[in-house]
């Protein structure tokens, strides 16, 4: 019996060793094909998804649909290396337009109006706050295809809004290296610990995304037919000095970094459907919104107000350091969102205009 339990043993211990091995031997050619880009992408480079309509199936948009990013991860429709003037986007989910199809986003439609010599470079990112927008801003500009590059739009504020409301701890001290893996696709394997460096770790990241996306509802929208909320929302507004001044100082370190760099940056205020009396679908939009953010209910009318608040300040900062704004004032109807703040294919559209008579003028 024992003669029998030592040989399993090493059985075991030989069957151990040739695994480690060969996911040794996996680990260096992967790494040898460069599988993940070793610098800073908000998105990755050259990569691609086309459907015959949208995935997201959201009312209003339909058709074909396509999802791509260039050699920089910037979600495009021309080519920078032939265009003279180029614009570089940075914002959130409100900027990635990540549910309309690639002609059809506004950074898309800026890029036409402006015509062929200009190229807009999308490198925005679902959920980034002005926190991410620093690094952002200070990487993305400092890769040499961008270095002549002398306008970067910012629609900026919800994100930092809605961040400080979640967790006010998290939106203002959340560390450097954790603002960076949510500010980038990829960032350098020097900025990373060692395991997760390796590209089977990255790989096996990349997988459980993947099933996570498809087997998990992604937004608010995929709750309201079935979510009841039992809370009862908040109408008195928080305190938002702290947040407030957070989101200044990171407002004025992208002007300092723009000044820095000879770069006109351009902060676009933050528009919304949040509004007083909202109809029954949004208020339980903003219920399931509340429960898919694990943040406070509030009313449409504190929202529209806190947003206010946030887009004032923007304001403020742009008028005492001399730096432009476009203060995005929208209707607040379904002909500009298809939700409570995400462009429609016609608002995006109206964006676009907005944008593109401000820089021609």
């Amino acid at each position: 019996m024992k003669y029998l339990q030592t040989r399993l043993l090493k059985r075991l211990a030989f069957s151990g060793l040739v695994f480690v091995l060969l996911l040794v031997i996996a680990e260096i050619v992967l790494s040898w094909l460069k599988i993940f880009p070793n610098d800073y992408y908000t998105n990755t480079p050259n990569a691609s998804n086309k459907y015959s309509e949208n995935p997201s199936k959201i009312d209003g948009i339909s058709g074909f649909y396509e999802i791509s990013y260039d050699a920089l991860g910037s979600r495009s429709v021309s080519d920078y290396s032939k265009a003279t003037n180029k614009i570089v986007a940075i914002g959130g989910s409100t900027t990635i337009c990540s549910v309309l199809t690639q002609e059809k986003t506004w950074t898309a439609l800026l890029d036409k109006k402006l015509g062929d010599t200009y190229w807009v470079g999308n490198f925005a990112r679902s959920g980034n706050s002005s926190n991410h927008h620093v690094f952002q801003f200070q990487h993305i500009l400092d890769k040499p295809e961008l270095k002549d590059t002398k306008v970067v739009l910012m629609l900026v504020g919800v994100n930092d809004c809605r961040g400080y409301l979640i967790s006010k701890d998290k939106y203002m001290h959340m560390p450097d290296i954790l603002v960076k893996k949510s500010a980038f696709g990829h960032i350098p394997n020097s900025e990373l610990p060692f395991l997760k460096r390796l590209t089977l770790f990255k790989l096996a990241k990349k997988a459980r995304q993947r099933i996570l996306f498809h087997s998990q509802p992604r937004r608010p929208l995929d709750y309201l037919e079935t979510y009841v909320s039992e809370t009862e929302p908040i109408t008195k507004l928080p305190d938002l000095t702290d947040g407030l001044n957070h989101y200044e100082n990171n407002l004025k370190k992208i002007i300092r970094e723009a000044q820095k760099r000879d770069i006109s940056v351009i902060f676009i205020t933050q528009p919304t459907l949040w509004q007083k009396n909202l109809s029954d679908k949004y208020k339980t939009l903003l219920a399931a919104r509340a429960h898919y953010n694990k943040t406070p209910l509030y009313t449409g009318e504190a929202l529209n107000k806190i947003m206010t608040i946030f887009n004032k300040r923007l304001i403020k900062v742009c008028i005492q350091t001399n730096t432009e704004y476009i203060d995005l004032q929208l209707p607040k109807n379904q002909t500009i969102f298809y939700d409570d703040m995400h462009f429609n294919e016609s608002g995006a559209e109206i964006v676009a205009e907005k944008v593109y008579q401000f820089l021609k003028n």
